[in-house]
């Protein structure tokens, strides 16, 4: 498995306002591994009739598995759709951001845990990380990791992929959570 996958990565797009179907369709048409999930939501029109809606749980976020060179073959493909995030390397030159498997795990277990109350942040926040980093050991969100912060007088806890994205679950009860050392 680890050699199917050399030189294989998670990136991440961000997608312009209600562009994300053609690129998800794209993934699935072309077998690439990718994390864009969607929930349900109701509307309920003039009361007369009940409308189900798929919307995304992360609306400007899809992260996806690749090559360097096949992830920007993409953006390009997707012109005005996606825009590739990119970081500084060691050369001060931007180049693809690459994501690790762990915050890639943790994230999608946090956004998948069909959990209600989650606040997505299209930009990592660096000033809500702060105190005691702590794992969830039981519920819905069992396995995430993250730090418990106070946003509008609850606790909540925040997940983020470092310098791209973050989201805060709701209450996460005492219980569930076990500080990590």
């Amino acid at each position: 498995m680890a050699q199917l996958n050399k030189g294989m990565n998670w990136y991440a797009f961000k997608i312009f306002f209600g562009k994300g179907k053609p690129v998800k369709a794209y993934f699935v048409a072309n077998g690439i591994e990718y994390i864009y999930d969607v929930k349900k939501d109701y509307w309920d029109k003039d009361k007369k009739k009940r409308i189900v809606k798929e919307v995304p749980i992360m609306p400007s976020l899809i992260l996806f598995r690749t090559t360097k060179t096949k992830a920007i073959e993409i953006e390009r493909m997707f012109l005005n759709k996606v825009m590739l995030y990119r970081g500084k390397n060691s050369e001060n030159l931007k180049e693809p951001s690459k994501i690790s498997e762990r915050e890639v795990e943790i994230f999608n277990i946090v956004v998948t845990s069909g959990v209600e109350g989650l606040d997505f942040y299209d930009e990592y926040n660096p000033k809500f990380v702060k105190g005691d980093k702590f794992r969830v050991i039981g519920g819905l969100l069992k396995g995430a990791e993250g730090y418990v912060v106070r946003i509008k007088k609850d606790h909540k806890l925040y997940v983020s992929i470092k310098g791209l994205c973050a989201v805060t679950t709701g209450y996460i009860p005492k219980a569930f959570l076990q500080k990590i050392e």
